[in-house]
């Protein structure tokens, strides 16, 4: 298969350096070869290209390349590039004459080795052999031969192939031992990657989303390419709803294809299989006892590796990407074959899988068996597993009735073990069921996965309803408790208070009051702040291990609300348990939340390593139990952190991700949380009306009111500040009120409040009292863990101030003790201010110190001081001041001992900035 080769260039930078380190051998008379190989897609050509491009004149390039068609014609592809080399330069090197029945490969290698000195004479010559896999092995062995026989020559040769050890086997390469140099290329890095999505796309997906398409390809280029051409450059969070073009599933069954028939019956059957297999399975699937030989050309052309994960080693695909490729790839009769003979061989839970992929008509015996199982799971505890069994038992059900029953069942119980995105695959399976509760709840809570929480409110509270006028109190209890979650989700406290209330007094079900408890909770923390949150949940064990697990989303909200009162390391504490669990309620507050809320404290107690391990992990748990709105929130987060270091681009990137995510919702939550999220951006520029503008409107607009209060120490103190920076005082005032009248459970308010004040006071130009409210910030006891972030910002405004009143010792201590801070922060931003604040410090105490030194000289010590600094020696001086060199000696000591200076360049430096 041919490789796209129309593209720019994307890294590969060491591989260059190798091939540029062997050309430079080869200009001076020392021949080289270099294998170099790589799966199909990798970029070999693209690679040779570039290189053949970069050496210009210096070189001359003489190619030949693989044609399958040609494969079992002999002498084919040495017979092209004979042609070629007697068309450019006029001179005959036909092939040779023979007789008998076949050509000879001595008489063709000495036709080669003609041809090679014609090439080389004007210039070292470049021999480039592309899809060596596929030239036929005559012309491969002379050309083997050929190269054999270089000695002096300036030839340079590159060997492009999918297999490397049966190229170098045929052209008898392993003969010229160090001359050979093999380069196993491999995907794209995810920096890479970014580069080559931007050069295509215009621009590259967030760090998170890049990380993903590098895991799920490989880094291959041929699957990079597809996918980008698939969704038309808006990349999905999820690798498991990355559409496979035909165009890419055609290229991999046609690579697929170029493998001996045994290997691609093993490379087939990994693909059905979706997970790695041992040599005793393979063996019996196969009825093959070579599966080892029959593997060995996939691992040699990286279709396949052995993998040992503590037992006997297994063989797998490469990455995901391929997999889905090579399944697609496979004619339907065979997918059912292999399915079947998988399902004959395996034990349950894996027989049932392939028994349902291979099924061609209903089956009673396997939907009751699936049924049963499902029923055991359940007891165990096992909901996500038993969700797949009853969703099976729905495929295969012959009953009409009882399948839509399984579906909608399976649906729900997908959705409260967190499994939204494999829930969300059977929307419109469940749009086709008859209406009744049942549907409505379903509705409701794949609205609810999706994001759409207004609309998943809306079909909830019609399944309340109707479960109520049903009389099925308890179904209805569920409802409405899944009903309060989403209403805490849409910012309405009253109404998720009402229907947890409902839920509490309908079941006994400790699960669903357990979620009930929890939306409560929440529900205050939305009407009153996070301190009222935290007093109603006062019952819960002090301890996070010792919380039951229904309640583990009440301790994730109490970890929520201690991180937004303030109390940090209480608040890691709790989520630390809660991201641990598996909630066994519907709950926004999943793992995923969890952790985005473990990380913003990591953040704020200057643990940035930690918070963007945390954030990485839930990107990660995102994948299979998050909902859109999580990833929203993610990608939020890394938009912060990127900007706090200083990596504006990815911030950028992640910005863009969360703008996307943004505008599918149906509510007003995420364009909170964005706005918060692009101000925090700003601050970090220093764009303080531009913080202004988004954070105000946010922030007093009436739909937000109880997000606003429930989040207010993390957006309020920027709004306060920026206001109080561009002069907005009477709005920085009611900013500070706000915060004045939080219930603190840390430091964090109280220190926010005094930066707020400290902000205020230096805008009306009462520095006294701005030093005074800074200084109070700084000297905030750590309690609830010390809010390293804030402080070291209130630092450098202090230094700053000091700065603008002339304390130049006391700004350049702030300013130091800041700096170091954002140092070892990595806040790049910051970092740089203090260094650039402490440069300007630096250069007024020099003016200063030079102005004190100048004043306290006599006018001779002047008159000799000044010639000094204009490089005199004292002989130059004493003839310009008709002095003795002695006298002239004796005023510098003079100097020297009353201000402590060392030699005539700490003079010449002092006076410098003062001189006169």
């Amino acid at each position: 298969m041919e490789e796209e080769g129309t593209e720019s260039f994307i890294g590969r930078i060491d591989e260059l350096d190798q091939l540029r380190h062997k050309a430079h051998a080869a200009t001076h008379g020392s021949p080289k070869v270099i294998l170099l190989s790589g799966p199909t897609g990798i970029g070999k050509t693209m690679l040779v290209q570039h290189f053949s491009e970069s050496l210009g004149d210096t070189f001359t390039v003489l190619r030949t390349e693989g044609n399958r068609a040609e494969i079992d014609i002999p002498f084919a592809a040495v017979l092209r590039l004979l042609e070629d080399v007697t068309t450019t330069y006029g001179r005959n090197t036909a092939a040779p004459e023979y007789s008998g029945p076949q050509p000879s490969v001595l008489a063709f290698g000495g036709a080669v080795l003609s041809a090679l000195d014609t090439a080389q004479q004007h210039a070292p010559l470049l021999l480039w052999l592309d899809n060596a896999h596929d030239i036929d092995l005559d012309s491969l062995q002379t050309l083997g031969f050929a190269l054999l026989r270089l000695r002096a020559d300036r030839v340079l040769t590159v060997v492009a192939t999918q297999r490397p050890a049966r190229t170098a086997r045929d052209m008898g390469l392993n003969g010229l031992g160090n001359a050979v140099q093999h380069i196993a290329l491999g995907g794209f890095t995810v920096p890479e990657t970014r580069r080559f999505l931007q050069a295509r796309n215009g621009r590259a997906p967030s760090e998170s989303r890049l990380r993903n398409l590098v895991g799920w390809s490989r880094g291959n280029p041929l699957y990079l390419r597809a996918v980008l051409g698939a969704h038309a450059g808006a990349f999905p969070d999820d690798p498991g709803t990355l559409r496979i073009p035909t165009s890419l599933s055609e290229a991999v069954g046609e690579w697929a294809r170029s493998f001996p028939p045994a290997s691609r019956r093993i490379l087939d059957l990994l693909a059905v299989l979706d997970t790695p297999a041992s040599v005793p399975l393979l063996g019996e699937l196969l009825a093959s006892e070579t599966v080892v030989t029959d593997a060995e050309p996939l691992v040699q052309q990286h279709a396949a590796q052995w993998t040992r994960t503590g037992g006997a080693p297994e063989l797998r695909l490469m990455h995901t990407g391929q997999r889905e490729a090579l399944y697609a790839a496979i004619p339907q009769p065979e997918k059912t074959r292999a399915h079947r003979a998988v399902a004959e061989t395996l034990e349950p839970p894996t027989r049932w899988r392939h028994q349902i992929a291979a099924a061609q008509s209903y089956d009673a015996p396997l939907a009751d068996e699936l049924a049963h199982a499902a029923d055991r799971e359940l007891e165990a505890g096992h909901v996500s597993l038993a969700a797949e069994y009853v969703l099976a038992s729905s495929q295969c059900d012959p009953d009409g009735a009882r399948r839509q029953d399984a579906l909608l069942r399976a649906v729900r119980m997908l959705v409260i073990s967190t499994q939204y995105r494999a829930a969300l695959h059977h929307y419109d399976q469940v749009l086709r069921t008859p209406s009744g509760p049942q549907r409505q709840e379903a509705l409701g809570l794949l609205s609810f996965a999706d994001g759409q929480d207004a609309r998943a409110s809306t079909y909830l509270r019609r399944a309340r309803d109707e479960f109520s006028a049903a009389g099925m109190p308890e179904d209805a209890a569920t409802a409405a408790a899944e009903l309060g979650v989403a209403e805490g989700s849409l910012g309405l406290g009253r109404e998720s208070l009402a229907s947890s209330a409902f839920a509490l007094r309908h079941t006994r079900d400790e699960a669903v009051r357990g979620m009930a408890r929890a939306t409560a909770a929440y529900g205050h923390a939305l009407l009153s702040g996070p301190a009222e949150g935290l007093r109603h949940m006062d019952g819960l064990s002090a301890d996070p291990d010792r919380v039951p697990v229904p309640d583990t989303d009440t301790l994730t909200y109490r970890g929520m609300f201690r991180g937004l009162a303030g109390d940090l390391t209480r608040a890691l504490s709790d989520l630390s348990v809660a991201a641990r669990r598996r909630s066994l309620g519907v709950s926004r507050i999943s793992s995923v939340s969890a952790l985005h809320n473990a990380a913003w404290c990591h953040f704020l107690l200057g643990e940035w390593q930690e918070a963007r391990r945390s954030l990485s992990v839930a990107f990660d748990v995102a994948q299979t139990t998050g909902r859109s709105v999580d990833f929203f929130t993610l990608h939020c987060l890394s938009a912060v952190l990127y900007a706090f270091t200083g990596r504006p681009e990815e911030a950028r990137a992640d910005l863009q991700e969360a703008l996307e995510l943004e505008s599918t919702a149906d509510y007003a939550g995420p364009g909170f949380h964005l706005a918060t999220t692009q101000a925090a951006v700003e601050f970090t520029r220093g764009n303080d009306a531009r913080v202004v503008g988004l954070l105000a409107r946010a922030h007093e607009e009436p739909a937000n009111l109880t997000r606003s209060r429930l989040y207010a120490s993390r957006h309020l103190p920027l709004l306060g500040i920026a206001c109080a920076h561009t002069g907005d005082l009477d709005r920085a005032r009611r900013v500070l009120a706000e915060l004045e009248s939080a219930h603190p459970h840390g430091a964090l308010l109280p220190v926010s409040v005094q930066w707020v004040n400290g902000s205020i006071a230096a805008a009306t130009g009462d520095t006294e009292g701005a030093v005074r409210e800074f200084t109070a910030g700084l000297a905030v006891t750590a309690h609830g863990g010390d809010p390293v972030l804030h402080k070291a910002v209130i630092r450098h405004d202090l230094g700053a101030l000091l700065m603008r009143t002339g304390d130049v010792e006391r700004a350049r201590e702030q300013l130091r003790r800041a700096g170091r801070t954002f140092e070892r922060l990595g806040a790049k931003p910051y970092a740089d201010r203090c260094r650039s604040l402490l440069g300007t410090a630096d250069s007024a105490r020099e003016r200063t110190l030079s102005r004190g030194f100048w004043s306290s000289l006599t006018d001779r010590e002047k008159d000799i001081a000044g010639l000094v600094a204009r490089g005199w020696t004292n002989r130059e001086i004493a003839e310009e001041l008709y002095l003795s060199t002695k006298t002239v000696e004796y005023h510098l000591s003079n100097i020297y001992a009353k201000h402590n200076v060392h030699d005539r360049r700490h003079l010449r430096n002092l006076l410098q900035p003062g001189r006169r």
